[in-house]
């Protein structure tokens, strides 16, 4: 998993702005492809709070992020609402839920999924172990 530790070293050095355009362009394969499946908008606001409530909290960094790539105007409180309460579910068994809801999907869009939660979980500029081992289930599945 060197290869894997680096990408997140990679990911973690970036500015705001850097960021920013992975996660527009990555959202840009992303959105295009779920709006055909009914109810994946919403699973993909799933996968991306589950890999955010890894740590157990959402920063505003990932808000933010999420909300200028996405185009999705969602709320704070209840983005943050909605990770307090994944973070009490058992989150592995959240994380191979909703990667087995996508695989109907291309790969390129289930990697750009992936892409996309290791960019986000990067926000503030460091991604924790619990964020690392959770994004680690999403690429075995």
């Amino acid at each position: 998993m060197f290869e894997f530790d680096k990408l997140c070293r990679e990911y973690e050095n970036l500015t705001y702005e850097e960021r920013l355009d992975i996660l527009t362009d990555m959202a840009g394969v992303i959105v295009p492809a779920i709006e055909e499946l009914k109810g994946k908008r919403k699973d993909f606001f799933m996968l991306v709070s589950a890999a955010c409530a890894a740590d157990g909290k959402l920063d505003p960094e990932e808000y933010s992020l999420f909300k200028e790539s996405t185009g999705l105007d969602l709320d704070f409180d209840e983005a943050a609402e909605t990770i307090r309460q994944i973070r009490g579910k058992d989150l592995a068994e959240q994380a191979n839920e909703l990667v087995d809801r996508f695989g109907e999907l291309d790969e390129d869009v289930k990697a750009a999924m992936v892409s996309y939660c290791l960019c986000i979980c990067s926000a503030d500029k460091r991604i924790g172990l619990q964020e690392r081992s959770f994004i680690r289930r999403l690429i075995r599945e």
